[in-house]
């Protein structure tokens, strides 16, 4: 179809404008649903059957989407809007988006310890690691035998750590300005100079997965 011959269909049809909503990601363009407006803000789907393989070609040809992603940047969300521009001899297409990012926020729990827990922490743990789907477990600095005392202790702490982790909800509004929390986080003590802190708690450095939309 022509330009020309469009252009007389839509003003045939008194429409007002095309809304064109979209989600692209993962290196795809994802839904789409496209919407033709008459001036009395009905959807005309008569306007729908003749001009929507050529009102999608165009904002394909004009529009930009951006829908690489990086396991940071994830992809973006919105609508695009085609009108007639003010003399009536062409289309114009503008673009509203939001951008969605995962986020990584790092926060710190402190899980309270026995003193035996404590003293066994200090003498054998190099590090503990974990996170959502994976139990936490405990790399030894040194080589040492587990009685069944000391197996039972392990066990409990674990059990700690693990409740204390899955329940923990981050702070991280104002630091990255909302956004939606995800049920994936990991967390590991390796890098962590001090892993019993001033209160006696051992500490653990979690990572949480937040998902943030900004606009564009």
């Amino acid at each position: 179809m022509e330009k020309e011959e469009a252009i007389k269909i839509w003003k045939e049809l008194n429409i007002s404008q095309v809304d064109f909503n979209f989600y692209c990601g993962g290196d795809s363009m994802g839904d789409t649903d496209m919407v033709f407006e008459n001036k009395d803000n009905e959807n005309c789907k008569v306007a729908y059957d003749k001009l929507f393989t050529y009102i999608e070609d165009l904002i394909y040809e004009r529009v930009e989407f951006y829908d690489a992603s990086d396991g940071h940047y994830m992809g973006e969300a919105g609508h695009v809007y085609v009108e007639l521009n003010d003399n009536g001899d062409d289309f114009e297409c503008s673009k509203t988006s939001e951008s969605e990012w995962n986020e990584t926020f790092r926060s710190i729990v402190g899980v309270p310890i026995t003193d035996d827990e404590k003293t066994f922490i200090e003498k054998n743990v190099r590090s503990i690691v974990g996170g959502y789907d994976d139990s936490p477990m405990i790399n030894y600095s040194r080589d040492l035998i587990i009685t069944d005392k000391t197996e039972k202790m392990v066990g409990e702490l674990l059990e700690k750590i693990d409740n204390h982790t899955q329940e923990f909800v981050p702070d991280f509004e104002d630091e990255l300005g909302g956004g939606e929390l995800q049920e994936w986080y990991t967390y590991d003590t390796s890098d962590i100079n001090d892993i019993i802190n001033k209160k006696g708690e051992l500490v653990i450095p979690i990572d949480n997965n937040v998902c943030v939309y900004r606009e564009e």
